[in-house]
């Protein structure tokens, strides 16, 4: 039945294929090699790359913990070139910005030898960021960019990045992404979750959740027949109850359980719906997670998709980050965007310590002060669980 999920999620820039992100792996472990390298040959690189020798060494010290990194779809780099006047140095030969200049003047002397393996892991780094753009909806989280810049990339036309590649004469684009003192400690120390990776990306992410779009209709979709059954059968693939998707997109019931049933091989659950917003907030990765699902979210709508296409984005991101085991079901991701968007029972704050923005409760049963809040993550809550903890499953109802 696998297989057979998986055609059903594969509707494009929604689904991430496997294939990609086993390259995605495979480019962060090339990357962060060559970085390693250029480290041992000059230690003044550590500017450029945001990270020491002796960091990236704990890369190959603790397996546990690069595996937890490795099995997320995220990339480990982020680019150098930050804003789209940086790449227009480059792409249109415009002047240079203060960023570009800086840059250079960070850059050691060059040997021949390294010159060679900078230019050719940019051309790696950046066909990687370019199939990435063009094949997913949530490319800006996975690439640790703004959706801004990943609009402008796609725009340029690829023979004219090729010609940028050739500008740059040396200048490393890209620099580790997790530079923050805490993924150090928590990656030695062997208390890496998918909770804590999930912070992490968001913290190193150049844009907060309270600054992304809060809403996209549902009522004024007006899709064709054949669009609302393709959707509805991504969403079921996912996990999505059958009464939810007919629901949702106006299809007969009986025939979307008959399709649930063909994808999954069993009968959709039955039952009430999980509707309770506390929920949300009841424990640190309860929070978290609902946190990085509305992030995924609300990117995803930033860049002109629908809501059901950003809510079949997010569940299939949400569920590869999360190792295929999520706190949040698509039907409960559903409620929570959309009661998010109407609604002030739920919103977004900073956290007090790190500034990463985070799901907090403003209801009459809780109500959560903004200037004082403290994230999960700041707090040491996201660590491994103890022994005997009982699991939250996607499928608890309120």
């Amino acid at each position: 039945m696998t297989s057979n999920k998986e055609n059903y999620r594969s509707v494009d820039r929604l689904y991430m294929p496997e294939w990609l992100t086993g390259q995605i792996q495979v480019t962060n472990f090339d990357l962060v090699d060559h970085m390693k390298w250029l480290l041992q040959q000059d230690g003044r690189f550590n500017e450029i790359f945001r990270v020491e020798r002796k960091e990236i060494e704990h890369l190959k010290h603790n397996q546990a913990s690069l595996r937890s990194l490795l099995s997320t779809p995220f990339l480990m780099v982020e680019p150098t070139l930050q804003t789209i006047e940086d790449w227009r140095c480059f792409v249109d030969e415009t002047p240079t910005t203060m960023a570009v200049d800086a840059l250079r003047r960070m850059i050691p002397p060059l040997d021949s030898l390294a010159m060679y393996a900078v230019e050719q892991h940019n051309r790696l780094f950046l066909d990687l960021v370019t199939q990435v753009i063009h094949m997913s909806a949530l490319c800006a989280p996975l690439l640790g960019i703004t959706n801004e810049l990943a609009q402008y990339l796609a725009s340029v036309q690829p023979y004219k990045l090729r010609f940028a590649l050739a500008r740059m004469k040396g200048l490393p684009l890209f620099r580790w992404r997790f530079n923050s003192p805490t993924f150090w400690y928590e990656f030695t120390a062997n208390t890496l979750t998918d909770e804590t990776i999930a912070h992490q990306i968001m913290l190193t992410t150049p844009f907060k959740t309270g600054e992304l779009p809060r809403t996209a209709g549902w009522s004024e979709l007006r899709l064709d027949r054949g669009r609302n059954e393709v959707y509805a059968a991504a969403m079921m693939a996912h996990g999505c109850r059958a009464s939810t998707a007919s629901n949702l997109f106006r299809l007969n019931q009986n025939a979307m359980r008959l399709l649930f049933a063909k994808i999954h091989g069993f009968s959709s659950p039955m039952g009430n719906q999980p509707t309770s917003l506390t929920w949300f907030v009841e424990s640190p990765q309860q929070r978290l997670h609902a946190t990085i699902y509305t992030w995924l979210y609300r990117s995803a709508i930033a860049t002109g998709v629908n809501a059901p296409e950003a809510l079949i984005a997010t569940s299939d991101i949400y569920g590869r980050l999360f190792s295929g085991k999520p706190l949040i079901s698509v039907d409960r991701g559903w409620n929570l965007t959309r009661w998010m968007a109407v609604d002030a029972r739920l919103t977004i704050a900073p956290c007090r310590q790190c500034r990463t923005h985070y799901v907090v409760s403003n209801s009459d049963t809780r109500i959560e002060m903004h200037n004082q809040f403290t994230c999960p993550a700041c707090q040491q809550q996201l660590g491994p669980k103890r022994r005997g903890a009982k699991r939250k499953t996607a499928n608890d109802n309120a």
